[in-house]
């Protein structure tokens, strides 16, 4: 056996020098970001987070807000995307959230129009009542019917008797034409005319033309809904005879085939998509009738393309074949058939372009090509596919729409949220990271129907709304779910209910705002907004300062704050102020509340950054700069750790996972998030690392960082006294 040697996971018998290479993650390691947050509410646009592929993708920083706005165009979404990223006028606090997950709750409905003949139907791209201004309009060109047109018959009457051809129409079977033995059946061009029309086959027609006779296909009303072209063909089956009537052999296809074009407008935006679509023959198909073949036709569906004949039957497969031209190539291959692209630019189109049709005639014993295969549908999706303001459903997948006047899409709906819809929504929220949620509610269902803030079928409870954000923080914080966050609640109600419901969720990790603010919307409209406004600003500001910075005595981006019960229609001058921060503000310190007042100087400021707790007097459950803190060590410890040590063999020390560990808690120290105390220099001590088995284990405690409250002053008064 050769000599041979294991490095770096693999078995080396050939001499020479080999190495691999390692990356050291000791050292300060970058945080992870921070300033994450999940917005739930309502817009006036935009899909319901049940209707977004991946939810975790609905995400906006600061510089995507116009993105974000013409999304969901207005509404609460849009109001506290504003107040999220500009929440603070305070020099400690020199930005605002990171990113913000927006997860609407309301089922907004979008507007729809169904085509005639069950051709598709048109919806609305935007969600809302914004779709029902969206109108559509389609105008039909007609075909030009094919048609032999023939020199002047060289003589009527007895010189035509018994005169014989062959017409074909659309690839299909002969139908002989004989023209009678009485010359006066034929004894000018007008009852030639007559005579031709009643024997030749029903679909076709002779005309006069220029002294001339002129055999041509009916119009058909329907034509663009066929898929395929059509086309007429003459065959001499009695040599000469065709001359005779001054006509030539051959096949004729019209000139112009049928398209529409299609516009669609918005109304309110005055924009306007406009296109002509349809009427391209792209593949061109026959057969010339030999070996004993007497009927063949082509049929294209979803898989394959069928070529038929009274001898048998060849099926090519779709995924065998991925342009047109390789397609005819392989058609041409077969016996007695034949085949070619129309225009050499639609060789390179796949075969998914082609209309499904069946049976389309495709015998020609002169050799043409009668089956003439369009791609109608093809370009009406299309056209559908990269419209900003319509989609197609259910389309068909052969022709063209039948023609309509203009006609406004209908349907579209702000849509209702539930508390159901609210719970959902947070359950997208499971599946990735955050810091922080802030539901756009603050209040019932029914007071904000009475403001007409919220759709009148909506039903859902602030009670039900506050419980599941609790529910779902509480779920967050869990061993297993490794991703803890805080809650910025709302709610609008009388000071009492307040402190009640303060007391009612009693939880470290939610803060509760009650105070409306003064701001303005997205449309520059200034007015007052529920608490909820609060909430995004209390929340926006907490991402925008340095980790472990409390809010306490921040200034907030707002133009006023008043707290009351009454509705948010309410005229200004009947406003009844409920709760006054300057005299009943130890009231709402001790029920909980987060609440501003304003000094005489400087506008709007946070009177203390404190947490609905109030339990006792824990220095991190009442204080959320405290708690956000933590969150950010025990998530950043953690992972740093995970990502350095899952998975590696366990012949490492625990002088070096320790090692590592220092190095990840000097993080947390140089960005001021721990302290370095006398007796911990580092911001942590007692650190201890042992490995069992497959097991880590680590002990630290960490040296949290507070915000100062309070400055307690002793003052000693002492006489003056003169000396000499």
């Amino acid at each position: 056996m050769a000599i041979s040697v294991s490095f770096n996971g693999a078995t080396i018998k050939k001499p020479g020098s080999y190495s691999k290479t390692q990356i050291d993650l000791g050292g300060n390691l970058p945080l992870s970001p921070a300033g994450l947050v999940v917005i739930v509410g309502e817009a006036d646009a935009g899909a319901p987070v049940t209707a977004e592929i991946d939810a975790s993708k609905n995400v906006y920083t600061a510089d995507q807000l116009a993105e974000a706005r013409a999304k969901y165009r207005s509404g609460p979404i849009v109001d506290a995307l504003g107040f999220l990223f500009s929440p603070a006028v305070d020099g400690a606090i020199p930005n605002g959230a990171q990113a913000v997950w927006v997860l609407k709750t309301n089922a907004s409905a979008r507007a729809s129009l169904a085509l005639a003949s069950t051709y598709g139907t048109l919806r609305a791209r935007e969600w809302g009542v914004g779709g029902n201004q969206t109108s559509a309009k389609i105008t039909s060109s007609s075909e030009a019917v094919p048609a032999a047109v023939g020199a002047a018959p060289a003589a009527f009457g007895a010189a035509l008797n018994g005169t014989s051809f062959s017409v074909r129409k659309n690839g299909g079977a002969l139908a002989v034409v004989t023209l009678s033995s009485t010359s006066g059946d034929h004894s000018d061009l007008a009852s030639l005319v007559v005579e031709l029309n009643s024997e030749l086959p029903a679909g076709v027609e002779a005309v006069a033309s220029a002294g001339a006779v002129k055999l041509q296909l009916l119009a058909d009303v329907n034509q663009h809904k066929l898929g395929f072209g059509r086309s007429l063909e003459l065959v001499d089956s009695t040599p000469g005879d065709l001359a005779k009537l001054g006509l030539v052999a051959g096949q004729s296809v019209s000139s112009s085939e049928p398209s529409v074009t299609m516009a669609f407008a918005q109304k309110r935006d005055l924009l306007v998509e406009e296109d002509i679509v349809g009427g391209n023959v792209v593949l061109l198909v026959g057969h010339d009738g030999s070996g004993g073949v007497t009927s063949a036709s082509v049929s294209v569906n979803d898989t394959e393309i069928v070529l038929t004949t009274s001898a048998g039957v060849v099926s090519l497969s779709k995924v065998e074949y991925n342009t047109l031209g390789f397609l005819a190539e392989a058609i041409g291959f077969q016996p007695g058939w034949s085949a070619s692209v129309s225009n050499a630019l639609y060789a390179q189109l796949s075969l998914s372009c082609l209309d499904h049709v069946s049976s389309v005639g495709a015998l020609s014993q002169a050799g043409n090509k009668p089956a003439r295969l369009k791609k109608d549908a093809f370009e009406v999706a299309q056209l559908a596919s990269q419209s900003l303001l319509v989609e197609m459903l259910d389309q068909s997948d052969v022709g063209l729409p039948d023609a309509l006047s203009e006609s406004m899409l209908t349907g579209g709906a702000k849509g209702a949220t539930s508390s159901l819809s609210f719970v959902e929504a947070l359950a997208k929220a499971e599946k990735f990271h955050c810091n922080f949620i802030v539901p756009l509610f603050s209040r019932d269902a029914t007071a904000d129907i009475a403001d007409s803030l919220t759709d009148p079928t909506s039903s859902y409870t602030i009670d039900g709304i506050h419980q599941a954000v609790k529910t779902h923080i509480s779920l967050m914080k869990t061993v297993k779910k490794k991703s803890e966050r805080q809650g910025f609640l709302s709610l609008k109600a009388s000071f009492d209910a307040s402190k009640e419901k303060a007391a009612s969720i009693a939880d470290g990790r939610m803060q509760l705002a009650i105070q409306d603010v003064r701001q303005i919307d997205a449309a520059g409209n200034i007015k007052w907004f529920q608490p909820w406004a609060l909430a995004c600003l209390l929340a926006g500001s907490r991402c925008g300062a340095p980790v472990g910075l409390p809010l306490t005595f921040k200034f907030l981006n707002c133009a006023g704050v008043r707290h009351t019960a009454q509705p948010m229609t309410t005229a200004e001058q009947d406003i009844v102020i409920d709760f006054d921060p300057d005299v009943e503000f130890e009231q709402a310190i001790d029920a909980g509340i987060t609440f501003l007042e304003a000094p005489r100087t400087g506008g709007y400021r946070v009177v203390v950054d404190n947490t609905a707790y109030g339990a006792d007097d824990n220095w991190v459950w009442n204080r959320a700069n405290v708690i956000y803190a933590g969150d950010i060590v025990a998530y950043n410890f953690r992972n740093a750790m995970e990502l350095r040590y899952v998975g590696v063999k366990n012949i490492i020390r625990a002088a070096e996972v320790k090692s590592t560990a220092e190095s990840i808690l000097a993080t947390f120290l140089a960005q001021g998030i721990t302290v370095a105390t006398p007796d911990a220099p580092q911001g942590f001590k007692n650190i201890s690392v042992r490995i069992e088995g497959n097991t880590i284990y680590i002990s630290v405690a960490v040296k949290l960082v507070e915000g100062i409250d309070f400055i307690l002053s002793e003052i000693t008064l002492q006489r003056a006294t003169q000396n000499a």
